[in-house]
C-alpha cells in the first residue's frame, strides 16, 4: 500500500530550475566527514533505529529525548537534505536519499538514531529495506482524533514555541493543515499495519506523557534487540556496505 506524499513545506514550480545534483565522489566525501563525526562522538552500542511519520506530530522531540537517554547519535533527515540534495530534482533526490541512508545505516548498524519525514518519502522504500535487514523502525502520527482537536493543539504549541507555521500559515490554513496531517497519519498507520512496522499515535494534548511513553517503548525494544542479537550479525551488516 503506497503512502501519499506529506504536505510540502517548500514547493518548486514547473518553471523552477533544479539545483545540480552532487556527483558520487562529492557525496562520498561528505559521507566520510559525517562518518568521522559519528565515530568521534563514540555513540552507544545499542542497535540503530529509524523514527519517521507525520510532520508536526512530535517525532523529533521523541527522537531527541531517546538520543539523550540512550547515547544514540541523532541524525535528522533535514540535515541530510541540506547537505546532500537540497533543491535538486525529485529523481535526483530519490537516488541520493536512497544511497546516503543505505550507506549510513550499513556503516553504523549500531549507535545511530535517524529521524525525519524523508524516511517515508514516496515510494517509501527505506523503511522496508531497513526492516528486512533487522533495523528498528517506528512511525509516529496523529490519526485518532478530529481535525479541530489537532488544530487546537497546533495553535497552542506555536503560541509558546518557535514554529515555521507562524510565518507561513494563518489560523484558518492551520485547520486545513490539520486535516491533511490526519489523512497522512492514517495512510502511514495503514502502511505500517500492512508491512508489520511499528506505529504510534501521539496525543499532542498530553504531549509530555505521550513522548515519555513512546521513548520508553522504543528503548525497551532496542535493549531487547541488543540482547537477542546473534554473534556476528552487526559485523556482517557492516561488511555488506
Amino acid at each position: 500500500m503506497p503512502v501519499p506524499p506529506s504536505p510540502p513545506q517548500t514547493a518548486t514550480g514547473p518553471t523552477d530550475t533544479a539545483a545540480p545534483a552532487l556527483r558520487k565522489p562529492e557525496i562520498d566525501a561528505a559521507l566520510t566527514e559525517l562518518f568521522a563525526r559519528i565515530e568521534n562522538a563514540a555513540p552507544t552500542a545499542l542497535p540503530s533505529v529509524l523514527i519517521s511519520g507525520t510532520i508536526r506530530c512530535g517525532k523529533t522531540k521523541v527522537a531527541s529525548k531517546l538520543a539523550r537517554r540512550t547515547g544514540l547519535y541523532h541524525v535528522k533527515t533535514d540535515e541530510i537534505r541540506n547537505a546532500f540534495y537540497l533543491g535538486v530534482s525529485e529523481a535526483d533526490k530519490r537516488r541520493i536519499l536512497k544511497y546516503v541512508f543505505r550507506r549510513l545505516l550499513l556503516r553504523f548498524p549500531k549507535g545511530l538514531l535517524v529521524d525525519g519525514t524523508a524516511l517515508m518519502d514516496d515510494p517509501c522504500e527505506l523503511p522496508l529495506w531497513a526492516a528486512r535487514r533487522g533495523f528498528a523502525f517506528h512511525a509516529i502520527g496523529y490519526s485518532f482524533d478530529t481535525p479541530e482537536a489537532k488544530h487546537r493543539d497546533l495553535l497552542a504549541f506555536r503560541a509558546i514555541a518557535s514554529c515555521w507555521t507562524k510565518r507561513s500559515k494563518s489560523d484558518d490554513e492551520m485547520l486545513r493543515f490539520a486535516r491533511r496531517l490526519i489523512r497522512r497519519s492514517k495512510a502511514i498507520r495503514a502502511f505500517c499495519a500492512e508491512h508489520g512496522l511499528s506505529y504510534f499515535d501521539l496525543d499532542s494534548g498530553r504531549f509530555d506523557a505521550e513522548r515519555d511513553r513512546i521513548v520508553a517503548v522504543i528503548r525497551r525494544d532496542l535493549e531487547a534487540r541488543q540482547a537477542q542479537a546473534r554473534p556476528g550479525l552487526l559485523a556482517r551488516l557492516r561488511r555488506a556496505e
